[in-house]
């Protein structure tokens, strides 16, 4: 799943990176060290490919008689209900009601930095990307709300998810969000491109390219936002300069802690 995510890049960084320009309609967001449901987030839609958005996390169906925080969307839909990691069946996410039009006319990437995921004994860690590839973007959709009383307009979005890779299945994880490699991102929002060319993006990102460490329990107090969130409190799963595979769990409490200094501030 994908619960929290970081959205701590400047904004002249995330436009630089996607070439976008930010809507001058919206509200710039502040850094934020834990973007959870409900909260905004900055987007890029096939609408608008060019334009950075802010939609809210959590969709809501246009069809909905009221407000939904749809967070995920599974790329396999009802297949699949094991997680098993070598699945290779149908990506039947367009099966299913709330994301039927939007994975095949409304999809956007969700911008982030890294985000947080908790392991078998329920430890928070963050993941990220290595070498610094931030910030990247989540394969996602969204849908546009109109509120049945007051008319006002909503626009949300949920992130799509798939198996995890190794590295995050060697803490227990089975879910991860689908991340996109940066020559896939033109694709995904491409709205002339057909379902089948966009749902073969629907991947775990390779393990060897990605990481994560063990954080404090401060990422699980609501509304809590905190560059502190993101230091160390032990180990990495792998080491970066020659990755290698996790074998027989992880172990927070066996790891020495690093120093203070967080993955976000090792420029």
């Amino acid at each position: 799943m994908c619960t929290k995510f970081v959205l701590a890049s400047d904004l002249s960084k995330i436009e630089t990176r996607f070439n976008v320009r930010f809507d001058p309609g919206t509200v710039e967001i502040s850094r934020l060290y834990s973007v959870s449901c409900a909260d905004y987030s900055y987007v890029i839609t096939s609408e608008n490919p060019n334009v950075l958005q802010v939609f809210k996390f959590g969709m809501t169906p246009f069809f909905s008689t009221e407000p939904q925080n749809l967070i995920n969307a599974r790329a396999e839909g009802d297949k699949n209900s094991r997680d098993d990691p070598n699945y290779n069946g149908s990506k039947a996410i367009f099966l299913q009601a709330p994301f039927k039009k939007p994975i095949q006319s409304q999809r956007c990437l969700v911008i982030a930095d890294a985000y947080y995921e908790w392991s078998g004994q329920q430890k928070p860690c963050l993941v990220y990307l290595q070498d610094k590839n931030r910030p990247f973007a989540f394969a996602s959709i969204y849908d546009r709300w109109i509120d049945p009383v007051s008319r006002d307009i909503f626009f949300s979005f949920s992130i799509i998810t798939t198996v995890s890779n190794s590295l995050l299945q060697s803490i227990g994880v089975k879910r991860m969000p689908v991340i996109l490699s940066k020559s896939d991102e033109s694709h995904w929002v491409k709205s002339s491109n057909h379902l089948s060319d966009v749902l073969r993006l629907l991947a775990p990102y390779p393990s060897e390219r990605m990481n994560a460490y063990p954080v404090s329990e401060m990422v699980n107090i609501p509304g809590m936002n905190d560059p502190s969130m993101l230091n160390p409190v032990g180990a990495k799963l792998q080491t970066e300069s020659n990755p290698v595979r996790i074998s027989g769990g992880y172990h927070p409490h066996k790891e020495k802690p690093q120093s203070g200094v967080s993955w976000f501030d090792n420029k």
